[in-house]
């Protein structure tokens, strides 16, 4: 299991997150596009390699979000309206189906998959109360999952920051 912390920075105009591991060390950044149509971001490692671009679907019924990785795995994120008082998203990518369940408060959420017709747990992430910005505590079962699940946690804060959370 691998546990990382995503700290949105202070001092910083446009939305740029510190990702740091168990041991506080930097494993990834996330920069935030200032001037753009739409949000948009992109995930670094920690050489500053561009690792993801992650960008806003402007004209979509619900808001919708695609991960663009190097490697060219394309993710589309979506915001479901159903169930009611629930906050569900639903990430889909190649011929797999990932949903993200949070509870009424949009403060915790269980990446989950449907394999073998039994549901595995793939993450969880804990948004904390007392901050003065955006801390997000991830943890997340397989490494192999990890830019994925911070890629994704990044769009859920990104819809619940323009309104579009349904």
């Amino acid at each position: 299991m691998k546990r990382f912390q995503l700290q949105q920075k202070l001092f910083s105009l446009a939305e740029n997150f510190k990702v740091t591991d168990e041991n506080e060390q930097v494993a990834y950044q996330v920069s935030g596009k200032l001037f753009s149509i739409g949000k948009r971001f992109t995930l670094f490692d920690t050489q500053d390699r561009e690792l993801a671009q992650i960008k806003q679907k402007l004209m979509a019924f619900r808001p919708t979000f695609f991960i663009t990785f190097n490697d060219g795995l394309n993710i589309r994120v979506r915001k479901m309206f159903t169930p009611l008082f629930k906050s569900r998203f639903v990430a889909d990518f190649e011929d797999r189906e990932v949903t993200i369940m949070g509870n009424f408060l949009s403060h915790e959420y269980q990446f989950t998959e449907l394999q073998q017709k039994k549901e595995q747990q793939l993450a969880q992430v804990s948004k904390s109360w007392f901050s003065m910005t955006d801390c997000y505590g991830l943890e997340v079962e397989n490494d192999d999952f990890s830019a994925i699940a911070l890629a994704i946690v990044i769009v859920i804060d990104a819809i619940h920051h323009t309104g579009d959370d349904g």
